[in-house]
């Protein structure tokens, strides 16, 4: 995340297309209820099919959605069909385990 904030939050999604609104309804709830914390929505496997499209992605506040290069690789999808205001990461595995390191809270929705 560009901005720094005292709490991250990663909500890791991955098993099918449903799972990013999950998460983005949970970012919300999050955001709402502890507005210090950084919240990142970490998109890898079958959920990538969420992110694709033209709509926008609406981020609730504190809330960056990232999609996974290597999982989009593998899925046939490249980065001109992700969602307006959709971000990406090289691997999600790397994302997820770099957050951790620094002390990011792990989610699983």
């Amino acid at each position: 995340m560009s901005k720094e904030y005292r709490d991250v939050v990663v909500l890791h999604a991955s098993n099918e297309a449903g799972d990013v609104q999950r998460a983005l309804a949970a970012a919300a709830t999050l955001g709402e209820r502890q507005p210090q914390t950084g919240i990142r929505v970490i998109v890898n496997g079958a959920a990538l099919d969420g992110l694709t499209g033209s709509d926008p992605v609406v981020l609730p506040a504190n809330t960056e959605v990232e999609a996974c290069l290597v999982g989009m690789g593998k899925r046939g999808i490249t980065v001109d069909q992700l969602r307006p205001a959709v971000v990406t990461v090289p691997a999600a595995v790397v994302a997820l385990a770099q957050a951790q390191f620094s002390g990011a809270a792990y989610i699983r929705i």
